[in-house]
């Protein structure tokens, strides 16, 4: 069930970023936590990078960080949702830790208004 596809990035790329011990318990969630992200990007950000992407404004260097952050935000969700499904809990919390730094350092990044100006062709 990981065809499931959100605004900003889809189940495939979530459980790539999940890893090999993606819980496969975790699909039923997936699509409510693509737009649990997607709301987080928008808010933490105070703009609206939902409906850029629904409007097809969005630049395609812009759809590949949202996609990256929203990917990487679901998967921290996935990894948590079940951590036993991985070998060891270090190596759950490496990924946890790989996905939260990439989606911290995207979400500065998709704070700046000139980035925003820039991604959202505005």
């Amino acid at each position: 069930m990981t065809d499931i596809q959100g605004i900003f990035a889809n189940g495939s790329q979530v459980v790539a970023k999940a890893g090999s011990g993606y819980p496969q318990g975790y699909d039923s969630h997936m699509a409510s936590g693509l737009v649990q992200s997607e709301g987080v990007i928008n808010t933490l950000t105070r703009f609206d990078y939902t409906s850029a992407v629904t409007a097809d404004t969005i630049t395609s260097g812009g759809l590949g960080i949202l996609n990256d952050t929203s990917s990487s935000l679901v998967a921290i969700q996935a990894i948590t949702f079940d951590l036993n499904s991985y070998p060891n809990r270090i190596q759950a919390e490496d990924m946890i830790n790989v996905n939260r730094d990439n989606a911290l350092r995207n979400m500065s990044i998709l704070r700046d208004k000139n980035v925003q100006k820039f991604i959202a062709n505005i």
